[in-house]
Parts: C-alpha cells; structure tokens; sequence
C-alpha cells in the first residue's frame, strides 16, 4: 500500500491542538503515527489523565477543543487518547528524554511501542502550563 503522507499544515494544526488541550487535559507526550500499511495518519496524545473510565468525557474534550479551532488540517476523529503508561506513549516520551527536540521530528525506526509503523512524527513536549489533572 502506498504510505500516506503527512504534511506541513497538518503538523502545526496538531501543534495548535496540543497547546489548546493541554490547557484542560494535561498532555505527557504526542506523535503523529501512520501504522504499516494503514492508509492514515493518527495524532496520539498521551496523559495521566486519560484512563478507562473517563475516556469518553476526554473524548469530548478533544471534540470541543478541535471545534473551536476550526481547522480544516486537523480531524478530531484522527486523535487517539491513550495514557502515558500505554506501550506507544512510553517508548515516545524515552525517546524524547533520549534525544530533545524543539520541533515536530520525524521518528526513523521501524515500530513504536511493538507496532510497525510506516511514519511518525514526534512533538517536543508541550512548554506551556498544563491543566491540573483532576484523575
């Protein structure tokens, strides 16, 4: 399958995504992944925060959040909430401990976290004040 590519745009909408939800849900680490032979990209976005009980109510965050950024390079349906303790989510934040990055980066290895992957791109984590986590 031909990989899809991600671009410029959709890179900084997830960058202005990420600013405005760390504002109500504290972000630990995002990236953006498109898994082997799947024809998308995914935005994931890691926080303690985030678990099995109130995944719908984040859910609705990223819904209100997104609509209120009315950005045509950013679908709300193409995020992925997992917490910070998820497979994917550990891998990124030691890469981002291992190697400091003040841009969207390209991560060059084969898999994260265990899944083939045909691309990802890694956010440095977010600089400005995080939510305070009420979970």
């Amino acid at each position: 399958m031909d990989q899809a590519v991600l671009v410029n745009e959709q890179l900084d909408a997830g960058s202005a995504f990420l600013e405005a939800f760390n504002k109500s849900v504290p972000v630990d680490a995002a990236f953006w992944m498109n898994e082997a032979d799947s024809p998308s990209w995914y935005l994931y976005v890691a926080s303690k925060a985030v678990n099995d009980s109130n995944l719908r109510d984040k859910y609705r965050e990223v819904l209100n959040v997104a609509e209120k950024a009315k950005n045509l390079w950013l679908d709300p349906f193409r995020i992925k909430l997992v917490n910070s303790n998820n497979r994917l989510a550990s891998q990124v934040i030691e890469v981002q401990t291992l190697y400091p990055i003040k841009h969207p980066t390209r991560f060059n290895g084969s898999s994260i976290g265990g899944v083939a992957i045909d691309g990802a791109y890694i956010y440095p984590p977010i600089t400005t004040p995080a939510a305070m986590s009420a979970n």
